[in-house]
């Protein structure tokens, strides 16, 4: 039986009706991601300003064009006719051939005040993103490199036997105007919209404006068109976000946009060529990931990852650059490489590097820390907590990996389903905000539970068992409390019945909770969620009856409101894994 292109034999009723209200295609791709694509309100882009002084006068600039009804387009090419005429080359040849094609665009009547900021880097590419609604720019991608960002990522290249450089998704071409040593004729670059291009063109003969050249700029979309030239250096920030692909002969077999980037380019690069992409923070460890890290171990030679301390505004992901080569030469052994920067930018980061605005800190660690999960995650370790994590590992015997697992319920309509007060035929269900460490928070809610009412629902044997263990599903610590009070759960809480040989479950608790494990999960893992394949690599190690007992024993005092006892538990178990 089908309905709506779902195939009912393959996914569960409730998943039928879920992917069917928002809108899915039936391949469990959603075909409107977020509300965010349909925003209207424009977003400053604070980070792409060279001086921060210049917001509020080109703010007041855009809010002016914006009543006048000016197009982002005519008020570009006003503004970059202007520069150009400031700069004496607007009566040139090759400018006046360069936007020949542009000349039907009528040259606005700016406002004279507030005056022009002279000293950004990318006024033109400024004023556009200024222009920019959130949801173009979340169906587009646009969001252009920070000038510090794109000077570091182009930093050190040689051009001094005619190497050539190409963005394939250039923008207003903010790699392209901090290239040192570059020649105009060495410097490629397209994009999809013919905006951004116009804003590459107007960019490059500014910097250039002693050269007689045509900016080698190409408006069209990159996945779609052939290239048969090959580049030196291929740097570039590709848009990020799911997007539908045909997969098939793909050597990187994923829906995330920027992989597709990534792999034409890899193909267009010269032997030897360089590649660096400014890529979300989550390509390090996320598990839809991992076949874009398995592609960079296995064809690429990963020479550095940059880490950023900032986003850009209105997206929560963090950024890190990713810089390989064409050759590999597959690594005897452990190698150090490749080298961990930190970006000279105040911050905090989630791993042991310090950062300060005056010095760049690097280190090396080894390629060995990026095989240590089943999903390649790149652990960026040190050595010292290398040594200490394949320790522990080499310890384990066990995993979870035959015990039984539940996710919480999904009313489908918490309004309607969760009360706040008990009431007649009402029981608690808790949530993920009240687990704590061995224990659980007085419940917030009450439900009268009828599991056909809602949209995912364990086994009634999983929530009602005699003994269970449950965690935050959204955590950055591991969070597990234990349960025999056969209670209810949502969504935002998950079930583990455990089975360790030689464990009691409350062993199994006190494995979880304790600081060894929380200290591997991050190392490994380095999610805010805690997931169940995460959780099934974990190495249970082999104990003896007394240690067990012991274990189990320290659990209950933990249970009876002794805190004193998670100290000895934690004493314990490094004890076990021999660990200081």
């Amino acid at each position: 039986m089908k309905g709506d292109g779902i195939s009912k034999t393959t996914i569960s009723e409730a998943t039928a009706r879920n992917w069917k209200r928002l809108h899915s295609n039936g391949n469990g791709r959603l075909m409107s991601r977020a509300n965010k694509q349909l925003s209207t309100k424009t977003i400053l882009p604070i980070e792409y300003f060279s001086n921060k002084e210049n917001i509020a006068d080109i703010q007041r600039f855009v809010d002016y064009c914006k009543k006048q009804n000016y197009s982002a387009e005519e008020v570009i090419y006003s503004v970059g006719v202007k520069l150009l005429k400031e700069a004496g080359i607007l009566e040139k040849e090759h400018v006046a051939l360069t936007f020949k094609s542009l000349k039907t665009l009528e040259t606005l009547k700016l406002p004279q005040f507030p005056p022009l900021p002279t000293d950004e880097h990318d006024l033109l590419g400024l004023l556009y993103q200024c222009f920019l609604m959130e949801g173009e720019k979340n169906r587009k991608g646009s969001y252009y490199t920070p000038y510090a960002v794109a000077k570091n990522m182009t930093s050190g290249l040689d051009f001094s036997k005619k190497q050539t450089f190409f963005d394939p998704c250039c923008g207003s071409g903010a790699f392209l105007l901090e290239l040192d040593g570059a020649s105009p004729n060495q410097i490629f670059g397209c994009d999809n919209d013919p905006i951004a291009v116009m804003i590459s063109k107007f960019n490059l003969l500014l910097k250039y404006k002693s050269e007689v050249f045509e900016p080698q700029i190409y408006k069209c979309d990159y996945l779609k068109q052939y290239f048969n030239i090959k580049h030196t250096y291929i740097i570039s920030n590709p848009p990020w976000g799911a997007v539908i692909f045909d997969e098939k002969e793909k050597p990187i077999p994923t829906r995330e946009s920027f992989s597709f980037f990534f792999e034409k380019a890899y193909k267009q690069l010269e032997a030897g060529g360089t590649i660096r992409f400014l890529l979300p923070e989550s390509i390090l460890n996320v598990k839809c990931h991992r076949n874009f890290r398995k592609f960079l171990l296995e064809n690429t030679d990963l020479k550095s990852i940059t880490l950023y301390p900032d986003n850009f505004s209105g997206v929560q992901t963090k950024y890190i650059d990713i810089e390989c080569t064409r050759n590999f030469d597959r690594p005897q052994g452990v190698e150090k490489s490749p080298k961990i920067a930190t970006f000279p930018f105040k911050g905090d980061f989630s791993i042991s590097l310090r950062s300060s605005r005056n010095d760049e800190e690097s280190r090396f660690i080894s390629k060995d820390a990026f095989f240590l999960t089943k999903n390649l995650n790149f652990n960026l370790l040190s050595d010292s907590d290398l040594e200490k994590v394949h320790k522990i590992l080499a310890k384990g015997k066990y995993t979870l990996k035959d015990s039984i697992w539940g996710l919480g319920i999904v009313t489908g309509d918490n309004k309607k389903h969760l009360k706040l007060k008990r009431g007649k035929g009402l029981e608690p269900i808790y949530t993920g905000k009240e687990i704590e460490s061995y224990s659980l928070k007085r419940p917030r809610y009450f439900v009268k539970y009828k599991r056909d009412d809602y949209q995912q629902v364990a086994s009634d044997g999983i929530y009602r068992a005699k003994e269970k263990l449950v965690y935050k599903f959204i955590s950055k610590n591991l969070v597990f409390a234990y349960d025999d009070t056969k209670s209810l759960f949502l969504n935002s809480a998950n079930v583990l019945i455990p089975k360790i040989t030689g464990m009691s479950i409350k062993t199994v608790l006190a494995f979880l909770n304790s600081d060894l494990f929380k200290y591997l999960y991050k190392s490994l893992f380095g999610e805010i969620k805690i997931l169940k394949g995460n959780l099934m690599e974990l190495p249970f190690p082999e104990i003896s009856a007394e240690t067990d007992k012991k274990l189990t024993s320290l659990v209950d005092e933990v249970l009876k409101g002794n805190s004193e006892a998670v100290k000895l538990i934690d004493s314990e178990i490094f004890k076990v894994f021999e660990v200081l």
